[in-house]
């Protein structure tokens, strides 16, 4: 049976009530194609899975699918630089006095976290199958990093134009999480420690000096 996504918009229901509910449901219709497709990377391997068996097991057709999903690497990938994006949001949201190196480390370090205390085991095992596609140009969109680079910046109180401060920070800072988060899928996650403890770790070490 093929499931699609309508939505009855229903007579005299408000316009801002209709595009909630549609955003609502088009969310939960991704999450639903991508758990599935995690589950089936996991199983069989990220090279053997077909866009036609994500589909058919998601129970939508083949054209539904395509509207919310482009690329199978997209899948994989979209979960992270979606974290990311959560990333950049709440900088943004941080008093303009913080320290920049501090706010960027401890949103990395709370994220990684709460990613981790939930249940990601297929998209771990998922993304094991397919380690090429965490690049660190995967793991942030270019207007996100634009952004990040811009909301350091503000927080230096440089120029991101002539100071190389801000984009080394957020360079490394991504790189930093990119080589931890392919080390804790490699690893034994019941002998090694927690992710978030590998990331403060390293961030220590590799951010220092920059305020």
């Amino acid at each position: 049976m093929q499931l699609e996504c309508h939505i009855d918009e229903g007579d005299g229901m408000p316009s801002a009530n209709i595009r909630s509910l549609r955003d609502r449901r088009r969310a939960e219709l991704i999450s639903e194609i991508q758990n599935t497709a995690h589950q089936l990377f996991a199983e069989r391997g990220f090279a053997a899975v077909t866009t036609e068996d994500i589909a058919a097991a998601a129970g939508i057709s083949i054209s539904t699918y395509f509207r919310y999903a482009p690329t199978k690497e997209d899948l994989l990938v979209a979960p992270v630089r979606q974290t990311v994006a959560e990333i950049v949001a709440s900088y943004r949201a941080q008093p303009s006095d913080a320290s920049a190196t501090e706010t960027l480390m401890r949103l990395l370090i709370e994220t990684a976290w709460d990613k981790a205390n939930q249940n990601l085991q297929y998209w771990r095992e998922a993304i094991r199958t397919a380690p090429h596609l965490l690049g660190e140009s995967a793991l942030i969109s270019e207007n996100d990093n634009h952004r990040l680079i811009e909301l350091v910046a503000t927080h230096m109180d440089v120029d991101a134009v002539t100071d190389i401060r801000p984009s080394l920070l957020v360079h490394t800072g991504l790189a930093t999480a990119q080589f931890i988060l392919r080390r804790w899928l490699s690893t034994d996650t019941k002998t090694s420690p927690p992710l978030h403890i590998q990331l403060e770790q390293a961030l220590r070490i590799t951010l220092a000096g920059f305020d």
